[in-house]
This record gives structure tokens, sequence and C-alpha cells, in this order.
């Protein structure tokens, strides 16, 4: 994913910034145990949103633990020990960030990324075995996807879909009743084809000064003034459409946190996307 996920920290209480920051370092280690330090890099705040937001569903209580942390080795930093989320967050870690990896490969096509593309496959192999179905459907849409970045095909709102397709899967793969489920992928859908539009916008001027493809600049767009404007209705669009699903939903813990994230976090990382300001939260 993409790092655009985050809270707005100084809005937290004490509590709940250790709780936030507790499920971030859970899954860092998670990773690590389970697919090895390398994978580490995949680490962003949107996966650490998703095993907040799946366990604040099911309502496991949290087992916090002050751990060392072989990134920050001075002191201990608050570790979610057990939470069954953060292991589904990790596993879908390694499934989005090999296909997006995958990816980068086939635009570069550079030796090392090769050889680099094909360790990771053996962390994405484990991934697989666990979640065949949910990793299929990511692969389905991220496969849609890609038929549409060759030069003259750009369809922004399909490819949103695709990327939102993804992320719903992702999401209602969880262990939930069935109702819950496609609350669940309703919001992550809308969720998935915001986080497509922002990086697009986010991306616009790096793209256009390195001759790199952008679906806006496919479709012939040059100035970013103009393509925000274009952008800007449907990304507050995807936005209450992602939050009119959210009300649906009935969270047992962490809801000031979730709340934080939604109704603060993702609509000022859109007015600083939108305004071309750099967030001092963002981890991309």
């Amino acid at each position: 994913m993409t790092g655009y996920i985050l809270p707005i920290k100084q809005e937290l209480k004490v509590r709940e910034f250790e709780t936030y920051n507790a499920y971030y370092c859970g899954l860092c280690r998670e990773v690590g145990e389970t697919y090895g330090q390398l994978t580490r890099l995949w680490l962003s705040n949107d996966m650490a949103f998703l095993a907040l937001f799946l366990g604040a569903l099911t309502g496991e209580d949290d087992h916090i633990l002050k751990k060392h942390c072989i990134i920050h080795p001075i002191g201990k930093k608050p570790v979610e020990t057990i939470e069954q989320s953060i292991r589904y967050a990790a596993d879908m870690m390694v499934i989005l960030g090999y296909e997006q990896y995958r990816d980068d490969v086939r635009d570069n096509e550079r030796s090392e990324l090769q050889g680099r593309l094909l360790r990771y496959k053996r962390r994405y192999r484990r991934a697989y075995e666990l979640h065949p179905d949910v990793a299929d459907e990511v692969n389905r849409n991220f496969m849609m996807l890609y038929q549409y970045e060759v030069k003259g095909q750009s369809d922004i709102k399909e490819m949103a879909s695709c990327f939102g397709g993804a992320l719903a899967a992702v999401f209602s793969g969880y262990k939930l009743d069935d109702e819950t489920k496609r609350i669940v992928g309703d919001f992550a859908l809308n969720l998935g084809k915001w986080l497509y539009l922002i990086d697009i916008m986010d991306d616009f001027e790096s793209d256009r000064m390195e001759h790199r493809f952008n679906p806006m600049l496919d479709m012939g767009v040059r100035n970013v003034k103009q393509a925000r404007q274009m952008m800007e209705p449907a990304m507050y669009y995807y936005l209450d459409e992602m939050c009119k699903a959210y009300d649906l939903l009935e969270f047992k813990k962490n809801k000031d946190i979730l709340d934080n994230v939604i109704f603060l976090g993702l609509r000022k990382r859109t007015e600083e996307i939108l305004s071309g300001k750099e967030s001092e939260d963002n981890d991309k």
C-alpha cells in the first residue's frame, strides 16, 4: 500500500497513541519473524490501519507489552503481541507488496529487480497458501489494472475500481460474519478508489518531470492545477461513500483511533494533496 492512511497524531490521547504504535510495531515484528527482515521494507501505516480496523471489529482484548525494537534499540516500544488481525495484515502486506513490486519490475526490467522479485516470490507463496482466495482476487484486480497501464488506454474510473477491488478482497477476507463482510467490502472498495486517485495526484509532478506513466498525463493533462480540479470531486465522493459504510459498522474497541483516521486523517491528507502541501506525518 502507499502510506496515506494516517491519524492526526496530535489529536490522539496518550493511551490511543500508544495503542496505535503498538499495532504498527506489532505488525513490524510479525512481518520480520514470519517473512524475514527484507519484507519490512513494505511496512506502512496503511497496513497498521488494516490490523487495527479488523481487530476492532472482532473485539479481542489488546495485549500490549513493552519490547525492544531492532530498529530503535534504545528503550522499549509498545507492541501488540496477540491480536490475530496483525498476523492477517502481515500476510496481506506480502500479497499486496508482491503485486505492486512486480509492477515496478515490469516497468523497469532491471536485472537486480528481477533477482529480488524471485526472493520475494518465496515469501508470497507462503502468504498465498494461507489465503489463496484473497490472493487470487487481488491478482485478478491487479492484472486488470495493468491492462490499462498502457499508453492511450487510461480509464481512471476503471483503474480506481480495480485497485478498490483488490483492497475490498483484502479487507473482507478476514474472519467476519456475512453482513459485516459485505459492509467492510463496500468500505474498502471506496477507500481503495480514493487511494488510487490520491496516489495519482501525489505523483503527478514527479511523473511528469521524469516521463513516467501517470493516467492523468496519459489522458493529455499537463497542468497540475487542472489535474487537481478534475480529481477533487471524485476524491471527496469516494471519501463520503466510504464514511457511509464505516458508520454502519459496529466496532468493539479502539473506535476513537479509527474515527481519527477516517474523519480527520484522510480528509487532511486529501486537502494536502489537492493543495500541494506536504504532510508532516506522511510515511510514504
